[in-house]
């Protein structure tokens, strides 16, 4: 049974190793057999002497052990230090560190021939393996791919190989899990057999086939949950949604109330919202972009024509706009007023600092249909917040709200219709396709990645030196004299707020003196709401001319007239953040620049990527390769598990995965 525990006559072991084990979350047959492989040494082919070895791969050599000895470095790591000699009596040495349990398992071999695998230095005329894998058994010279296990809780990965072997037995009862139309479609091997070549495979070609079909599983078992969850919302809802027809030319004249043309990619997302609306179920749709990008005007557009489509029928409609900060609220009622007051349409603001009689008029008038668009925060979530006829909702930076919150919209509660309205989430982080589509796979996919063609591209610059810094700090006075404003960042540290807080209160305090006479002042998120309002209604009225500020202006409102954005201590940041602070400048006519400047010292080769390009999705690439999802996009909040075969940047994989599920759901529908 797979699910029976280990226990130290199973392993052959001591009670103190089945411990260490359940710490490190193994207590059961499945476990030990879910501990899959990090990689592989492929010792088929073994070498015997020094000059045929390869400095690019790793190789395995049979060597004579000479000699074993171990000492303390200056910084109190144990050092273990072997003399070894090839068949043609060249030596070399092998070294490695904190490996306790080596220096006695090996000194019985000394004089004796022994496998080394790993990859080799050649520095001064030596020969040098840093940390390579020892085998004493020489019965396994030939014909064996050895598979290369982690440590787990401090127990060596070696010892997990061993004791692997143990367990051949149970891998007979590992049942199928995938469908037997995908097993069939993509000619898979059976799950058991897949579980025991990842673990003894003879040759290359078994690790090929058993990872294919174990990612496969992987990535299919995270998304059918997420599509799942979506289609269950379809059924939910189906006949409870409101089905607003597409009109293409109604579209057409809102267009002509926009000052500028949409770009292609503004256009198709458009088009795919409204087509969802269309149908009598409740949309899911995720609109993605990157900064700059105007996903805003898309929403807006998507409103207008829902509340209009809904008066021909003779039942008009509401629409609900939440997001994340006050800020971002306010921003979103003076960006959208305008075109909405030019359609006829009545919209209100519903914050928490709004007063009291307005608040208890505000959610009258929601109760009595007077109101068609109401843009607010977590406000709108209240028990005492009603609307009579709520068709449509718009979440903005829908990961910064709780899972609870947004569902009190989504699903309808307090909507007196007792309709389920269209759901549409957006999000301003550019996130990798691949990783989307699995984090949000609850939900259809919408991208936005074009620039307008007036915008222009901000011009960014990494200084790497005093030098540098004090023409940057030139260039700088000369725009502020020109009238321009600026942004200038200190990082945020997380462990410390007062750390934080000192960087930014430094920074203004050396601001002041070298831009002296122009103003200065300090904004961070420790500061009232009101005391913030009252710097930026002041930096807007250019007022003040540079604003220092830790990350709190990252979901600030934008302020035309700002074309500097200045950030220090620049590799604290992930690339992702950065291009978020930088597009709080440059979405104007104004040509825009962003200076990067490292700590003394630092490295700034990850920095150049910035300089290389402003297109989000690329730099979240970058930081997915260097940093994982785990670490960037809220996967671990999002309930995504660590994956052990399936690499998540797979964008093939992943999009025919989801294809295949995606046309189970819908044969159903049909059946």
């Amino acid at each position: 049974m797979l699910t029976t525990k280990l226990t130290k006559s199973m392993l052959r072991t001591t009670d103190n190793y089945i411990k260490a084990l359940e710490k490190g979350g193994i207590s059961t047959v499945w476990d030990m057999l879910a501990f899959y492989p990090r990689e592989y040494e492929d010792r088929t082919q073994v070498l015997d002497t020094f000059s045929m070895i390869n400095l690019k791969e790793k190789n395995t050599i049979l060597v004579t052990l000479l000699s074993l000895e171990t000492s303390r470095t200056g910084g109190n790591k144990l050092l273990t230090k072997a003399i070894i000699e090839d068949k043609n009596g060249f030596l070399a040495e092998a070294v490695w560190f904190n490996r306790k349990y080596l220096a006695s398992q090996l000194k019985v071999y000394t004089g004796k021939k022994i496998l080394l695998s790993g990859k080799v230095k050649y520095n001064y005329g030596k020969v040098s393996f840093n940390s390579p894998e020892p085998e004493t058994d020489l019965t396994k010279i030939s014909g064996w791919i050895v598979p290369i296990y982690s440590d787990a809780q401090y127990i060596p990965g070696r010892w997990i190989e061993s004791k692997m072997w143990n367990l051949q037995n149970y891998i007979s009862d590992i049942p199928d899990t995938l469908p037997a139309d995908i097993i069939k479609k993509y000619k898979f091997i059976e799950r058991k057999h897949a579980i025991y070549k990842i673990h003894f495979p003879k040759n290359s070609h078994d690790i090929e086939v058993a990872k294919a079909r174990l990612a496969y599983e992987e990535l299919y078992r995270i998304n059918y949950k997420a599509i799942s969850q979506k289609y269950k919302r379809f059924d939910e809802s189906e006949g409870r949604s409101p089905a607003i027809p597409l009109d293409a030319e109604y579209v057409k004249e809102i267009f002509t109330h926009i000052p500028f043309q949409l770009t292609w990619g503004q256009k198709v997302a458009l088009f795919q919202i409204l087509k969802d609306m269309e149908k009598n179920h409740s949309m899911q749709r995720l609109l993605e972009w990157d900064v700059g990008t105007w996903k805003t005007i898309v929403s807006l557009i998507a409103t207008i024509h829902a509340i209009k489509m809904s008066e021909k029928s003779g039942d008009k409609l509401q629409v609900a706009i939440m997001a994340p900060t006050e800020i971002l609220a306010r921003q979103h009622f003076s960006s959208t007023q305008n075109m909405l007051i030019e359609f006829g349409l009545t919209s209100h603001l519903l914050v928490w600092s709004t007063t009291t009689s307005a608040k208890k008029s505000i959610k009258t008038d929601l109760k009595a249909w007077n109101i068609d668009v109401i843009i607010g925060t977590h406000a709108l979530v209240q028990e005492d917040v009603f609307f009579s006829n709520l068709w449509f909702v718009i979440i903005d930076e829908q990961h910064k709200f709780g899972v609870h919150q947004r569902w009190v919209l989504e699903s309808g509660l307090g909507n007196l219709s007792g309709l389920v309205p269209h759901n549409l989430n957006m999000t301003a982080t550019p996130i990798p396709r691949t990783l989307a589509l699995t984090l949000y796979g609850d939900q259809d996919l919408s991208i936005i990645r074009e620039y307008p063609k007036w915008r222009k591209q901000i011009h960014t610059k990494v200084a790497k030196n005093d030098s540098q810094r004090q023409e940057i700090e030139l260039f700088v006075r000369n725009q502020i004299e020109q009238g321009r404003q600026v942004f200038w960042v200190s990082p945020l540290v997380e462990e410390s707020e007062k750390i934080d807080l000192a960087n930014a209160v430094n920074t203004y305090e050396s601001l002041t003196d070298i831009f002296s006479p122009f103003k200065v002042w300090l904004v961070h998120g420790k500061m009232k709401a009101k005391e913030k309002e009252a710097i930026m209604k002041e930096f807007v009225e250019n007022k003040i001319q540079i604003l220092s500020s830790t990350t709190v202006i990252e979901v600030w409102v934008d302020v035309p007239n700002a074309t500097i954005m200045c950030i220090e201590g620049a590799e604290r940041f992930w690339l992702s953040s950065l291009h978020q602070i930088r597009g709080r400048v440059g979405r104007w006519a104004h040509q825009s620049y962003c200076y990067l400047f490292p700590s003394s010292g630092q490295p700034t080769d990850r920095l150049r990527a910035m300089e290389r390009t402003n297109d989000g999705f690329e730099l979240s690439e970058i930081d997915l390769e260097i940093r994982g999802p785990g670490e960037v996009y809220w996967v671990r909040q999002s309930g995504l598990p660590d994956l052990k075969i399936a690499d998540i940047t797979d964008l093939w994989l992943v999009s025919q995965i989801r294809e295949d599920i995606e046309e189970m759901f819908e044969d159903k529908k049909e059946a």
